[in-house]
């Protein structure tokens, strides 16, 4: 005789929080940060409204296939720190570094107008 087969309920691989607004917000936890060492999420808001619960679930779904896949950004890392860091581990001449960081101050980096 065959013992039964015992099938368990899997866990959520997200959470659904209501916000003050009656909107919904998805976190999938998406594992550690490289660049910080924190804890790094993928979070989603859904808007209030009759079929809200329905897209969140559809949401927490999309998002936990994604980190399932990994297919999810690895990091939460700005552009600006991004580039710090590569300056500070690249091997680099000291005029190359020089130019490079001029070139990524004045085409890539977003400095706010002061005064304008």
């Amino acid at each position: 005789m065959a013992a039964p087969s015992i099938r368990r309920a899997k866990r959520q691989r997200g959470s659904i929080e209501e916000l003050p607004s009656g909107a919904l917000r998805v976190s999938v936890y998406a594992g550690t940060d490289p660049l910080t060492g924190r804890r790094h999420y993928l979070r989603e808001h859904i808007g209030a409204g009759p079929t809200a619960h329905t897209e969140a679930q559809k949401a927490m779904r999309r998002l936990a296939n994604q980190v399932g896949e990994r297919r999810n950004p690895r990091t939460n890392a700005t552009v600006d720190q991004l580039l710090d860091r590569h300056f500070e581990l690249a091997e680099l001449e000291v005029n190359t570094l020089a130019n490079y960081r001029s070139l990524a101050d004045n085409h890539i980096r977003w400095h706010r107008c002061v005064g304008g």
